[in-house]
């Protein structure tokens, strides 16, 4: 666990004693090997509990819509950062009110990927520990974080936070690989082997919720899933069921989901719903030439019209 710089410290401290933020929003030490827990600072003697390293996977911006009206201060990673721009555009922060440290991430552990890489359960991981910002350790073996990170964050293409008022650590170079190369392997297939794939997928979803809870975009007051009148659907596991909540609420996020991943980390059963949420991040971006979290200032295209949008699918 590495604390943050102490000029970091010291500025984060400065904004809580001026009180430009009423709480900050960071890291420290988790219980769980690998992985950091979020904490609230309010006091400026404990900014010395805020660390920043390759276990620090949570998106904090999930958090901004239970302190709407308050100042906020919060760590951001390059993908978290876009949420930020996402909810600036869809009037639910006022930019103003925040103050945003941002850490420039070459990506985040997977426990689960150590777990399987060292032959052993993930419950088993009681002293791995990361060594720097390149090297994890753990019963004398050591690796590089590189091979066991997210497989989200092997393909990302934000490394650096789109907005920031303070900068933490040198600027990663992005890559140039096509960050949908696998969406369009699913896009090849014919409908009724999309179909199959995609109910093998959310065949192991029992609807906890956790992918809905962790994403930084889905902050309605009462979600169409906890709903009564109308009831849409019932939280059991059967098909019907847990198909009709992945498919309205990834249509929910057309044109809004930033791609954090947030959903597919927190996820129990291991669903891969970003092959889904990318999949309309793809089609957005080719249809309306868009890409929600780049632009503060930018309109979703869901919300206004230009003549020369697509209309393929008026009948």
């Amino acid at each position: 666990m590495s604390a943050l710089p102490k000029a970091v410290q010291e500025t984060i401290a400065g904004w809580l004693s001026s009180g430009a933020i009423e709480v900050f929003i960071g890291y420290e030490r988790g219980s769980v090997p690998l992985r950091a827990t979020p904490v609230f600072v309010r006091r400026p003697e404990d900014v010395t509990r805020l660390i920043w390293d390759a276990s620090c996977e949570n998106n904090l911006v999930a958090f901004l819509s239970k302190l709407r009206g308050k100042k906020v201060g919060l760590m951001v990673k390059g993908c978290d950062s876009r949420a930020v721009v996402g909810l600036l555009q869809e009037g639910q922060v006022i930019r103003e009110n925040l103050r945003l440290v941002g850490v420039n991430c070459p990506g985040v552990v997977d426990p689960k990927k150590v777990a399987a890489k060292l032959a052993v359960n993930v419950d088993d991981l009681e002293d791995a520990h990361l060594n720097g910002a390149q090297t994890l350790l753990m019963g004398g073996q050591c690796m590089a974080i590189g091979e066991v990170i997210y497989d989200l964050c092997r393909d990302c293409v934000h490394h650096n936070p789109a907005l920031s008022d303070l900068q933490m650590g040198e600027a990663i170079a992005d890559p140039a690989a096509d960050p949908y190369e696998h969406v369009r392997e699913i896009e090849s297939l014919s409908t009724e082997e999309r179909w199959a794939r995609f109910e093998r997928e959310v065949q192991h979803c029992n609807l906890c919720y956790a992918c809905r809870n962790a994403c930084p975009l889905c902050y309605c007051n009462t979600c169409f899933a906890d709903r009564t009148m109308p009831r849409w659907f019932s939280q059991t596991a059967q098909p019907e069921d847990v198909q009709f909540f992945q498919t309205i609420r990834t249509f929910h996020l057309s044109g809004r989901c930033v791609g954090c991943g947030a959903c597919t980390r927190a996820c129990p059963q291991g669903v891969n719903l970003r092959s889904l949420l990318d999949k309309l991040r793809l089609d957005v971006l080719e249809l309306y030439n868009y890409e929600a979290g780049s632009d503060p200032n930018a309109r979703p295209p869901l919300t206004t019209y230009r003549e020369d949008d697509y209309n393929g699918f008026v009948i």
